[in-house]
């Protein structure tokens, strides 16, 4: 038995599919052209169909099942209520500046995804991303926070592939009392602490991209003093960034059994941009101890006529050797730009003529 459907054409490709909160046997189906359905599973039969002429890129549900909020190509979000579908009942372009003689906003970048999370005791959160403004095209990619009147901007790093709202409860229909944003971007993921007004991002347990940038050499130590990954991590943590969310990793589930060796490993990674990272390998995850950073000791070159330009590389502190000694602690890098640096080791920066 096929369907009776009210339009004589397939609108497309779908683009959005969900149950309704209230009820799990009305599904939302959001297509790419601007048609929004209700379908009902039970009758087989649409019980409502709306029409907007901007194209859709995702939807969220409010959880009392009455309203929903689409995103749409143009940067706008639009507010429906299932009571009178027949135009939106809301539109805002977070990012548009309205133009002077009152008339629609400026276009944007499309909103690739929103969220909308209630609260019981404050207003809901409406979480996108993209919908920037086409007038700033250098920006990074961009996690929108829109709470009350309060608009923040998040910059990544990355693009951003997916994100997902964690939620005090696990049930659609309920307040949703939204604490953090997990954020999946092409090369890492951040988890963002909404219960903070700055929004900190929280300190992630795992290194998640040891190629932030490229890796041009490796060292491997094995056995080394059992007391020197505590050294070189306790070094480490002093140069961590500050300002993350005082919360533990809110994610939780999984376990690994620790690796099998009982001594201590390190793997040394010199990069491109003349990093140096020292990583503790002994269990099965990688763990970052400590980040040297050997372009600080240079000058950085002012390109002026053709001799500077011609001594310009790509990579003019990429490393290319490492060698480290454990027991002494002296390590030497040997970079692109044809220089030797020694380093002594020392729990506080300082710098030192070695003969």
């Amino acid at each position: 038995m096929t369907p009776k459907r009210s339009t004589k054409t397939h609108p497309g490709p779908v683009v959005h599919l969900s149950d309704s909160p209230k009820d799990e046997g009305k599904l939302l189906i959001g297509y790419e052209d601007g048609t929004v359905v209700l379908w009902d599973l039970r009758s087989k039969r649409a019980d409502l169909r709306l029409y907007y002429d901007e194209a859709i890129h995702s939807i969220g549900w409010h959880h009392e099942g009455k309203q929903f909020m689409c995103s749409h190509s143009d940067g706008s979000l639009t507010l429906w209520n299932l009571r009178s579908p027949s135009r939106p009942f809301q539109i805002i372009i977070p990012h548009g500046k309205i133009q002077r003689d009152g008339k629609k906003a400026e276009s944007c970048k499309p909103i690739l995804k929103v969220e909308y999370k209630t609260c019981k005791n404050s207003e809901p959160f409406i979480i996108f991303s993209g919908g920037l403004s086409y007038d700033k095209p250098w920006r990074r990619p961009s996690l929108t926070i829109m709470h009350g009147k309060a608009i923040t901007v998040l910059e990544m790093d990355h693009p951003i592939v997916d994100f997902l709202t964690l939620c005090e409860t696990p049930y659609p229909n309920e307040f949703q009392e939204p604490y953090a944003v997990v954020v999946l971007l092409e090369r890492d993921l951040i988890v963002v602490d909404l219960t903070q007004s700055n929004f900190p991002i929280f300190e992630n347990p795992y290194p998640m991209d040891i190629h932030d940038t490229p890796v041009t050499c490796t060292d491997y130590l094995a056995d080394c003093p059992p007391d020197l990954i505590p050294v070189l991590y306790s070094v480490g943590v002093k140069h961590k960034k500050q300002g993350y969310s005082n919360k533990e990793w809110p994610i939780s589930g999984g376990a690994w059994n620790l690796g099998a060796q009982t001594y201590p490993e390190i793997i040394i990674t010199g990069h491109a941009d003349g990093s140096v990272k020292f990583w503790d390998a002994s269990c099965i995850t990688l763990q970052m101890l400590y980040k040297l950073k050997t372009s600080k000791v240079f000058e950085k070159q002012k390109v002026e006529g053709k001799s500077t330009a011609e001594i310009v590389e790509d990579d003019p502190f990429a490393v290319q050797m490492m060698y480290w000694c454990p027991e002494s602690r002296i390590f030497c890098v040997a970079g692109a730009s044809a220089y030797v640096i020694v380093y002594r080791f020392s729990k506080h920066e300082v710098n030192t003529e070695i003969a």
